[in-house]
């Protein structure tokens, strides 16, 4: 089943930056004023319902490899900590994409 649902630009650069593998399969609706979003505005994805469990647990494997690799100095504590936080942040994002997904799922069936 496919679906438009809206992603925050950076969780969707991070996401392709991360996750290369699934690049092709995360298409933007575009119209001629969303090429360049605002600040703060969600972009619209058009992508396949499956998709979603799939990328949440390809997130999640990177996040416990990343909190696998404990730091040994400073700076490596620092490069940790923003691993956290972007993982935690685009993690965050597709599930609510996730969420959202499963409330329309539901709708449809009623």
């Amino acid at each position: 089943m496919l679906i438009i649902t809206g992603i925050n630009p950076k969780a969707l650069q991070l996401t392709i930056m991360l996750l290369r593998q699934y690049e092709s399969k995360l298409k933007r609706v575009l119209s001629d004023s969303d090429e360049y979003p605002l600040p703060g505005t969600d972009i619209d994805l058009e992508l396949e319902t499956a998709l979603i469990p799939e990328i949440i647990a390809s997130i999640t494997a990177l996040g416990e490899q990343w909190l696998a690799e404990e730091p040994a100095s400073d700076t490596e504590k620092s490069r940790y900590d923003l691993r956290q936080k972007c993982i935690h942040f685009i993690l965050d994002e597709w599930i609510k994409i996730g969420e959202e997904c499963q409330q329309r799922i539901k709708g449809y069936s009623h």
